[in-house]
């Protein structure tokens, strides 16, 4: 009879405790699904808009490359221009040709030189990756000490 009461006790204490553990472990899930929830939510927006501004960026890369080429273009024109120019005598046609062949270059090499500037100062989807290695590095870190804290 002792050996029931004992086994009936024991029975109920292991009960509450794995009700204890359930409830805990079920708010503590919900309090980590809840962080999660919030943490990609936060990170979906940032996400968007780096990935909005890189787009602009990229855009405007497209749009200065698309004026170099034409300036590059009209250069050329202006080149062949020239050669025709010479069967013609004008006192002026050198000065005037010169400058009209040197400024589309010109303007053509430093649209370049700007938007290579602006590609090495910041690489595509540079903040996101940085955002992304930073979450990563820190939920590690977590479930590392997580880890410890369970086991001692």
């Amino acid at each position: 009879m002792l050996k029931t009461v004992l086994k009936l006790a024991v029975f109920l204490f292991l009960r509450t405790k794995i009700k204890n553990t359930q409830t805990d472990t079920s708010q503590h899930l919900s309090t980590v699904k809840n962080n999660i929830v919030l943490m990609a939510e936060l990170r979906a927006a940032l996400f968007k808009r780096n990935f909005i501004d890189e787009l602009g960026r990229l855009g405007n890369s497209v749009i200065g490359f698309m004026f170099m080429l034409l300036a590059a273009f009209c250069s050329g024109l202006i080149g062949l221009m020239w050669l025709f120019a010479l069967a013609w005598t004008s006192p002026e046609r050198n000065i005037i040709l010169s400058i009209a062949l040197i400024l589309p270059l010109v303007i053509g090499i430093s649209i370049y030189a700007y938007i290579r500037n602006s590609w090495k100062k910041e690489h595509l989807f540079d903040k996101t990756m940085t955002q992304i290695e930073n979450d990563w590095r820190i939920f590690r870190s977590n479930v590392k000490n997580a880890t410890e804290n369970i086991t001692d």
